[in-house]
């Protein structure tokens, strides 16, 4: 198997896009494959998503619950909401999940928290969120610029 690096790589495994940089890929079967630890790569993604500045999508939603092993009673618990709630979030699919913004806050808090961020991230995701911003998204569709972006540096 030879390896290469290609410099943007579309990942589809996760449900929704994210470009890898810089990642070094074999082929198997004439399919390049990235040559990554997967769980390294779902953290990253993980603390992106947090300090992401545009709201979070159904699919986003579904891979945060999943990730923590959560049911949708469970996870609805964690933030005050019903199973209903989660389950009308994850069937926005590709779209924004309308999620309040004070609970999509309390969502990416809980990341930082369960994955025992350090004390800069945790203020700086908290500052950092712009709830205008949020309560005022008009946008159905996440444009090229929104994707999730990690460096395989990381990986």
């Amino acid at each position: 198997m030879k390896k290469k690096i290609i410099k943007c790589f579309e990942y589809d495994g996760l449900g929704f896009p994210v470009h890898l940089l810089n990642v070094p890929v074999h082929s198997i079967r004439g399919v390049e494959v990235p040559d990554i630890d997967y769980n390294q790569l779902q953290r990253s993604v993980l603390l992106t998503l947090c300090q992401n500045p545009f709201p979070l999508t159904g699919n986003e939603i579904r891979f945060i619950r999943q990730y923590f092993q959560k049911t949708y009673a469970e996870f609805a618990k964690c933030f005050g909401v019903s199973h209903a709630s989660v389950i009308h979030w994850e069937k926005a699919k590709d779209l924004y999940a309308k999620i309040i913004p004070t609970t999509e806050l309390c969502i990416r808090l809980f990341i930082l928290d369960t994955l025992k961020a350090d004390n800069k991230l945790f203020r700086n995701t908290f500052r950092g969120f712009d709830y205008l911003k949020f309560s005022q998204e008009t946008k159905i569709h996440k444009s090229a610029d929104e994707f999730i972006t990690v460096d395989s540096a990381s990986l």
